[in-house]
């Protein structure tokens, strides 16, 4: 069973618990204050084979190290309102995923900044892309227990943009700096793709739609003890009935000599240019919170997130002041520190591995603006 198929068997199983959560929600939550608007922005963007800002402008600077692998950004903005137990949300989002090789990320590189590749080495090629651009409504309502809250929330998103490709294959370069290799290439998109396919006719689509879920859980097993649970993306389906689609083998044996006499190459494609039907997962977002309140301002945490199939893991504490909280963190694994800041109308995140903008693999940016009536 899919992981994310596991999580949507846990929703279904709650649900015929609503109608005894609305019995039992205590009196004194139904009569405060559950209206409310806020303004939210989130980025969130990793990656262990460049700098954030290199990867993302694609502007190589330095050689990727010998673990790198993978990456990617998130960033959603928009506004929410609650009133009562129902959440209504407008928002637009970007999603972009790398998936690689140290070989790779190394043969990107030396092509980027016009360097010869190795010639005692073969690279083996294995490059995966996954990209999508979108407007969307998410509707959620909050069941409450006594000691135990979960709010599914339901989106709808139209696609305005989305890529996914596949590049698997070897290269290899001769003393003289000749290139030579063979690669395996499949690919949908709506516009951008590395064959540079234009869609003159409009003989593609570059619109579509996709539908997700998201649960928020907050449970208090004891007096001591809160857990929280965001799970985003936990199902998710997007689809474009009529995407552009490329598949097939690219290779060298376009070799000619060019205007100064040396012998250059255009690398030669065979295969197909065609439209067909584009269905895609967006990789699911797990993050999970245990705090223990050692006293009423001050508790111990330690949090798991995954996202973009990479693990995070932190620890750190929360201070509650009289009127607001600060909560400091840090992921243990990659170093980098998280900082939070919360009070009644205003919540920031803030975390970063490098105070080097330039030099930071991991950039985490969050402002949360709300107003209850």
């Amino acid at each position: 069973m899919k992981v994310k198929h596991f999580y949507l068997l846990l929703l279904l199983l709650c649900l015929p618990f609503t109608t005894l959560a609305k019995e039992i929600i205590l009196e004194e939550n139904q009569s405060r204050k559950d209206n409310k608007i806020e303004f939210f922005a989130i980025s969130q963007s990793w990656s262990n084979i460049l700098p954030v800002k290199q990867l993302l402008k694609d502007e190589w600077q330095q050689a990727p190290s010998s673990s790198a692998s993978k990456g990617f950004t998130q960033n959603e903005f928009g506004v929410r309102t609650y009133l009562h137990n129902f959440s209504f949300s407008i928002s637009h989002r970007y999603d972009y995923f790398v998936f690689s090789n140290s070989d790779t990320a190394n043969a990107f590189y030396l092509d980027r900044s016009d360097l010869a590749l190795d010639t005692q080495s073969e690279y083996n090629i294995d490059l995966k892309l996954l990209h999508q651009r979108s407007n969307g409504i998410r509707l959620g309502y909050k069941f409450e227990f006594e000691k135990f809250t979960i709010e599914p929330r339901l989106g709808y998103w139209d696609l305005s943009a989305t890529r996914e490709s596949y590049l698997t294959g070897t290269l290899s370069s001769d003393l003289n700096g000749n290139i030579s290799g063979i690669a395996e290439l499949q690919e949908f998109y709506s516009d951008r793709n590395f064959l540079r396919r234009r869609n003159v006719d409009n003989d593609w689509d570059t619109d579509g739609s996709g539908l997700t879920l998201d649960v928020h859980i907050s449970w208090k097993p004891t007096e001591n003890i809160t857990l929280l649970a965001d799970l985003k993306d936990i199902y998710s389906d997007f689809t474009l009935d009529n995407s552009g689609y490329s598949e097939g083998k690219v290779d060298t044996e376009g070799t000619f000599i060019n205007s100064v006499g040396g012998i250059a190459y255009l690398p030669l494609y065979r295969g197909k240019e065609i439209e067909d039907k584009h269905q895609f997962e967006l990789p699911e977002q797990v993050d999970v919170m245990a705090l223990y309140h050692n006293t009423k301002k001050f508790s111990y945490l330690a949090r798991y997130r995954h996202q973009g199939e990479q693990d995070f893991y932190y620890l750190g504490f929360e201070v509650q002041h009289e009127s607001s909280s600060t909560r400091f963190s840090i992921d243990i694994e990659n170093l980098a520190p998280e900082l939070q800041f919360k009070n009644n109308w205003f919540t920031l995140i803030f975390a970063i591995d490098d105070f080097d903008i330039d030099k930071a693999l991991q950039l985490n940016l969050g402002l949360n603006l709300q107003y209850c009536f």
